[in-house]
Parts: C-alpha cells; structure tokens; sequence
C-alpha cells in the first residue's frame, strides 16, 4: 500500500509539471500578466499533488486562486487547467457538500470569471461546459475504481474460501484414514473377542454395544464426508434418545432420562447436542458407572439445561469447556444469544447451557 501510494505521488507530481509546461507554454507566465499573475499561478499548481489526499481543500484552494487569476489578468481558456484537474478528483471525496456543492460553485464561480473577457457565449458557457464534463469523468473514474476495488476484493475472498476448502478437505480426509484405521483395528478386535473369547451374557453384550457403535461411528464419518463434498443432503443427526442409549450400554447412569419433546422444536437440536455432549464427556472422564442427572426447564423464554455427574474430583488436568466439542457448543450459543458454563461443583461436575427460545404464536381461538 505504502509503494502504491507513493507511485500515485509520484504520477501526481508528473502530472503537475506537465500542467505548468502547457501553462508556460500557452504564455501564462509572461510579465504582462501582472506581477500577482505568477504567484497566483503557482498557488494554483502548488496543491494539485495532493488532490488525493484532500479532495475537497484542493478544490477550494485551487478555485479560488484560479478565479483571482482569472480577474486580476488577461484571461485565456488554458488558464483555467488546474481547476480542472481538481474538479475530475473531486468525486473522489466522500461528502456530498464537496462532490456536488463545492464542484457546482467552482463551475459557476469560474463561468462568471470568464464573462468580462470573452462574453457569455465563448466566456461563461463554454467554461461552464468543459467543467461539466471534467466532473462526470471524474465520477465515472471514481465509480471503475469501486468497481476494480471490489472486483479485487471478491477475488481475495473466492481464494480465501479456495484456500478453506482445500484445508477442509485435507483435514477430512486425515480424519477419515484414521478414525477408519483405528475403528476398523477395534471392531476386527471386538469381532475376534466375541468369536473365540469365552464371554458371559453381560460381556457379550458389551461387545455388541462396542461393535454396533464402532460401524455406526464409519457410517456416519462416511456420511459426513459425502455431505461435504456435496453429494447428498446433509444426514439427520442422530436422536438423542439413540445416543443415551448407547451410553447407558456403555456404563453410564441417567438418573432422569430428558424429554426431548417438553423442549420448543426450533431450539430442540442444539438442546440435544448439549445434553448428548455432556454425558458423552462424563462417561469418557469419570467411566462406566457414573450417574448422571439431566434437568430442563423451559421459563421466561428461554431453555436452561442442566447436566450434572457425581463424581469425588473434577478429572485431572481438564479446564472447564476447553474440549472442543463444548468449545463449538459454546460458540454457537453465543451466536444466538444464550450461553453455556461448565466446571467443577460441589460433590461433581456440571454444565448450564441456556438457550432463548424464540417467541411462539398463540393459538388462534374461534
């Protein structure tokens, strides 16, 4: 950016020159102009470099020193080029007063300058006309550089998002290999243990519960993985009565098992992902035989859920919500406006997640 504007610096400097050649060249400087005549010309050439910078303060300086010029010499259309110059960058400045009132005033200011010279027709008019066609140019400039300005930022932002899809893809097919490669390893195992190993009923049917949750585990990374390569429509995540089940299998205790339907429909979702997430992680951290207690309660339009395990201590070296599945709960709670806690209490560990509820439309009545 630094370099960029130091190019246009440049340029404008360039530009300025050129414009006091042509004003030479076309006489501007001779003597019979007045001894103001070259001071004024160079205070109308001195501010053009930063007609970028300040648009509008450029504008006004330059008038006014070319209308001064204008009446106190001789005048002659080439006189007059600076003003233009900073009537094209005008439209550059981002208040009306100066895009639209200030270039107005310009225009008329320099039109009645012109008149006690070359009359109204070759004075007043036809300054006011090339006026009015420096400025249009120099809105259509301003509108191709909006134009080339976005058109540059929708092409940063398609190779960002080029660059997020391939990182995605990347990441979920390390993902697939190795959650395929280990379940796979664990269910040959668990198949091995269930053919030969000499299982009572209850391990028998703990082997199951392990083989069942291992091959639903690879369909449903088989079937995220399609649905993010857009092959199918996204797959209905699993119910919530399905996973608690399969905890129980696994050794967890519900004290309460959470009805799902008591719980409005819009937030009922995310209130499910709440509660299989916590008991989820009380199961990993604290092992088969823990208790756990699920409270929801609907009131004052919002959702709290309460997810409590009873355990001696808090697991050793775990921050409270710092995995990442309560990391993205969290996150997107917050994205609604509700909030989710979680941490050590007293006698356990625990997790409060409220959710707002949107509003319901009552019940027409006859």
């Amino acid at each position: 950016m630094r370099r960029l504007a130091d190019r246009r610096l440049l340029a404008d400097l360039a530009t300025t020159l050129l414009v006091a050649l042509l004003l030479a060249l076309g006489g501007t400087w001779q003597p019979g102009h007045g001894g103001a005549g070259p001071l004024l010309v160079v205070a109308q050439l001195l501010p053009l470099p930063f007609r970028r910078r300040f648009p509008g303060w450029v504008l006004a300086v330059v008038a006014a020193t070319t209308v001064a010029h204008l009446v106190t010499s001789a005048p002659r259309n080439l006189d007059y080029l600076p003003v233009l110059l900073a009537l094209y960058t005008a439209p550059m400045s981002p208040r009306p007063l100066v895009r639209f009132w200030l270039c107005g005033a310009t225009t008329a200011a320099l039109g009645a300058a012109m008149v006690p010279a070359k009359g109204f027709v070759d004075g007043a008019l036809l300054t006011a006309a090339i006026c009015v066609v420096a400025w249009p140019l120099g809105v259509e400039r301003q509108r191709h550089v909006a134009e080339r300005a976005e058109f540059a930022a929708q092409r940063t932002r398609h190779r960002l998002e080029r660059l997020a899809a391939e990182r995605r893809d990347r990441t979920a097919r390390r993902l697939h290999d190795t959650l395929a490669r280990t379940t796979t390893v664990m269910l040959v195992q668990a198949e091995a243990l269930r053919a030969v190993g000499h299982l009572t009923d209850a391990d028998r049917r703990r082997v199951d519960a392990m083989l069942s949750a291992g091959r639903d585990a690879l369909g449903q990374v088989r079937a995220t993985l399609r649905e993010l390569h857009g092959d199918e429509e996204p797959a209905a995540e699993p119910a919530l009565a399905d996973v608690l089940d399969q905890l129980r299998s696994a050794g967890l205790v519900l004290d309460t098992v959470p009805d799902a339907a008591a719980l409005p429909g819009p937030v009922r979702p995310l209130a499910g992902r709440v509660i299989a997430e916590a008991a989820t992680n009380a199961l990993r951290h604290h092992g088969p035989g823990t208790r756990l207690g699920v409270d929801v309660a609907v009131t004052g339009g919002q959702a709290r859920i309460t997810v409590a395990s009873k355990v001696r201590t808090p697991p050793a070296g775990e921050t409270a919500g710092a995995g990442y599945g309560l990391t993205s709960l969290r996150a997107q709670l917050a994205e609604r406006g509700g909030s989710l806690t979680a941490g050590p209490v007293a006698g356990g560990w625990s997790v409060v997640a409220v959710i707002p509820c949107p509003a319901t439309p009552a019940a027409a009545t006859p």
